[in-house]
């Protein structure tokens, strides 16, 4: 029963730590989580809402911004802009009050450092004492 348990235990923290990472890679990968798209009367691709402490939030986009350009690539619907990820994206060019804004997006910021590292960081010194309590329940032999 004990090592039942053991390997219970086990396989929930692998799958926890599965599920965080890939959660981290969506999150920090893609140009515009947080960010709401749609097309406006004009057939242009506008902002329509911005999650707060999101990578759109971060990347400087905010609610109403008409996207012109992505790399220098128009932007004529919605969907192409989920085409492009983060880590490549070197310029979005933004309508915003009428003028044109050139936004250079920094997703290695202060703002993402504590969304995205600082939890990673005491979730694997979560792991670490998980990993660390069953040993010491496996040397004195009680249940975890």
């Amino acid at each position: 029963m004990k090592a039942w348990y053991n390997k219970v235990s086990i396989f929930l923290i692998l799958v926890s730590l599965v599920y965080v990472t890939y959660l981290t890679y969506i999150s920090s990968s893609k140009l515009l989580v947080g960010a709401a798209v749609a097309e406006n009367q004009d057939n242009e691709v506008v902002i329509t809402n911005i999650e707060e402490f999101s990578t759109a939030y971060y990347s400087g986009i905010q609610k109403g911004d008409v996207i012109k350009s992505i790399n220098n690539h128009k932007v004529k619907r919605p969907l192409e802009v989920q085409k492009y990820n983060s880590n490549h994206v070197s310029s979005i060019v933004v309508e915003r009050d009428g003028e044109k804004v050139k936004i250079k997006p920094d997703l290695m910021n202060d703002g993402n450092f504590t969304t995205f590292v600082i939890p990673l960081i005491f979730y694997i010194a979560c792991l670490f004492c998980c990993f660390f309590i069953l040993k010491i329940n496996e040397s004195k032999k009680l249940l975890s």
